[in-house]
């Protein structure tokens, strides 16, 4: 099929990199976290870096023979300020734009959590390169975008030609619970194989749903990744039967993926796997010679008790170095020294808040929240079939737009101290 490189502002020229993303330009990232990492709302070390013990990539120095990239096969990758810097090649496998047509923005937060730059969020490895394939089809505006088995094959076929960008793994973090035809599975394993001969990577999101590991990452060949909390137990919404190997899928710190405003407790095995195999990319970015299988096998067997360890396997690659310098970039906030004079904690003016309409039509839900004053609102939204959400806000009118959610629990935050509720809501 047709392809189309994603424009520039001005809509003329494809996004290319320039002299192969220069190591001065992947200091200048390095440098644009750092910076990002002073404002409070940006954590310097991610909830996930930390339970994955990878804080020291944001802040590594850069690869001697440049940063690799990442091809992400979902639903498209849109620009924002922490998709610019790295995200070098977006193309469509049915020819159109490359854009996001999720209206959740699935593939861009996928992008954000392998390498945000630091506006919103920090990502896994913010020097990494994103190519991106949109694969699958562009929606009814508001409506979520469908995908057929074949489109993961079509996808990787897509990455392979994108040769110039020193591809070193391919997400597919789209999960399915539809097995495919005989016919469909041999093709995947052909196009796998390609990609296996090229020393490409395959990972796959197990699935949102407890039990069997969903499609693509059944197939033979693939690595699955399932979603870790941070205390190295599994997520209650992922995949785990015939699964041995865990990212954080549940409790990330992100960014809103329209906004790139930050939020918080992302979940979904689809950010498990974006996570590892942003780490894979940047493990095969500093030793050139690593092969895919010996990569994934770094991750697997230094991986705490199943579950990613990424300076584990940076220094079981003799990578240690890396991963020394990293920490010592981390920006050290310094704790206040007690004081009399420093005023106690801020209560909330309010014992309760109100909830004057919560309602849901058209794939948006509409919530009016009274009694807020200049607190947090936290809406964790659960669903019977896909990973639960958690949005945040500050607005008395709140409007996301999501599929209908089974459950909502309201919290309301005074900075990071939980101030009222949880309240469960019913939605009219």
């Amino acid at each position: 099929m047709a392809r189309r490189d994603i424009g520039d502002a001005k809509g003329g020229r494809p996004l290319k990199p320039t002299a192969g993303f220069t190591a001065l330009a992947a200091a200048a990232v390095v440098q644009l976290v750092a910076a990002a990492a002073t404002n409070a709302a940006v954590p310097a070390v991610t909830a996930q870096a930390q339970a994955a013990n990878a804080a020291f990539l944001a802040y590594a120095p850069p690869p001697a023979s440049g940063p690799g990239a990442l091809c992400l096969v979902d639903t498209g990758v849109s620009v924002n300020p922490d998709t610019q810097p790295g995200l070098v090649s977006s193309t469509a496998v049915d020819g159109g734009s490359g854009a996001d047509v999720d209206p959740d923005g699935h593939g861009t937060t996928m992008a954000m959590i392998a390498g945000a730059a630091g506006n919103g969020m920090i990502g896994a490895w913010p020097q990494i390169k994103i190519v991106s394939v949109r694969a699958t089809t562009a929606p009814t505006p508001g409506q979520e975008p469908s995908f057929e088995f074949d489109d993961y094959t079509e996808g990787m076929a897509q990455c392979i030609q994108q040769t110039g960008y020193q591809i070193h793994a391919i997400d597919l973090a789209l999960s399915s619970s539809i097995p495919p035809t005989p016919d469909q599975a041999q093709s995947f394993a052909n196009q796998l194989g390609v990609a296996r001969g090229q020393n490409i990577a395959v990972v796959a999101a197990a699935g949102n749903t407890p039990g069997p590991l969903g499609e693509p990452a059944a197939e033979p060949g693939v690595l699955a990744v399932g979603a870790g909390d941070p205390k190295n137990g599994v997520c209650s919404f992922s995949a785990t039967q015939g699964l041995t190997f865990y990212a954080p899928g549940c409790g990330l710190d992100m960014a809103d993926a329209l906004t790139d405003q930050p939020t918080c407790c992302g979940n979904g095995t689809s950010q498990a796997s974006a996570f590892a195999a942003a780490v894979l990319v940047a493990l095969m970015s500093y030793d050139p010679g690593l092969t895919d299988t010996k990569a994934e096998q770094l991750l697997v067997s230094t991986a705490t008790d199943g579950h990613l360890n990424a300076a584990a396997a940076f220094q079981a690659d003799d990578l240690g170095a890396i991963v020394s310098a990293g920490n010592a970039n981390i920006p050290r906030t310094p704790s206040p020294s007690p004081s009399p004079s420093t005023p106690p904690p801020a209560k909330p003016s309010k014992t309760g808040f109100a909830v004057s309409e919560a309602r849901w039509t058209n794939d948006r839900l509409t919530l009016i929240v009274t009694g807020l004053d200049n607190d947090r609102l936290s809406v964790q939204l659960k669903y019977a079939h896909r990973a639960p959400r958690r949005i945040t806000s500050h607005r008395t009118r709140t409007v996301i737009r999501t599929g209908r959610p089974s459950s909502m629990v309201l919290r309301v935050y005074a900075g990071r101290r939980l101030a009222r509720g949880p309240l469960s809501v019913r939605l009219t």
